[in-house]
């Protein structure tokens, strides 16, 4: 029991929390930046950079889910024209996590996880704007989701850390054969506060192993019935077992309204 209170503390501290003001038009979210430092397995480090791709000093605010302290969730930036900086992770160790940047002015984020050992090829994440976020009402599929002697594949939910306040969000999740509407499992729950990797998708949803699939998640909306500030994204990875070569499934959004 003493080992919950801190937790259960933190919780209801995040809970209490309000997103801060939007920060200016221009957005960037790196949905997943990941540092892990377990033994037998590639350390794997998040590298990206920040510039400025005005013609003025610009101010870039970016805000870290989760971060490794309170102190280092919101990182200001000041940047001189066309200024380049590495950004620090400041995340847990083998935690998955984002990062959403904001400013006023132009700006560009390059985003990779690397192999510190340098045994795997780096992997370049995708950068997103806010409007490809998916909203309340809109589904995302991707895949095809695979288990083979030769590769693996896993899915995560991920959305930027401005969002504390209204999650947490609730889903609809349904698995369906590639590229059909051939239902393998289907299940309505809620995302907790944290970023939610479903490393075997097979086991957790009780589908046969091995089994090819689609990954359907439809944004409900929040569990709180408070306002969404940005949006949710799902993305998906498929490693080479041999190699440990990684890449990003595309995920596609289907509106339920024009973004906003």
């Amino acid at each position: 029991m003493r080992k919950v209170l801190p937790l259960a503390a933190a919780l209801l501290a995040a809970g209490c929390h309000r997103p801060p003001e939007p920060y200016g038009p221009d957005t960037a979210f790196v949905p997943a930046v990941f540092r892990a430092n377990n033994p037998g397995r590639p350390i794997w480090a998040p590298k990206v950079t920040l510039t400025n791709t005005s013609g003025t000093p610009s101010t870039v605010r970016l805000t870290r889910w989760p971060p490794d302290a309170r102190d280092s969730e919101e990182s200001i930036f000041e940047l001189a024209p066309g200024e380049t900086r590495s950004v620090p992770a400041h995340i847990p160790l083998a935690t998955a996590s984002s990062f959403f940047f904001e400013s006023e002015a132009s700006f560009r984020v390059r985003a990779e996880i690397v192999d510190r050992r340098g045994l795997a090829p780096s992997l370049a994440v995708p950068v997103l704007s806010s409007v490809d976020l998916a909203r309340p009402g809109d589904c995302l599929r991707v895949g095809p989701l695979v288990e083979t002697a030769s590769e693996r594949s896993h899915f995560c939910f991920t959305y930027p850390g401005v969002e504390r306040d209204a999650v947490p969000f609730r889903v609809r999740l349904r698995l369906l054969s590639p590229g059909s509407e051939t239902l393998l499992h289907e299940s309505t729950f809620v995302l907790t506060g944290l970023p939610l990797v479903i490393d075997d998708p097979w086991k957790r949803f009780h589908v046969a192993p091995g089994t090819p699939l689609d990954v359907e998640v439809t944004f409900v909306g929040s569990a709180r019935s408070r306002p969404v500030a940005r949006g949710l994204w799902v993305y998906g990875i498929t490693s080479t077992k041999a190699t440990g070569a990684s890449r990003f499934l595309t995920t596609r959004v289907t509106r339920a309204s024009a973004p906003r």
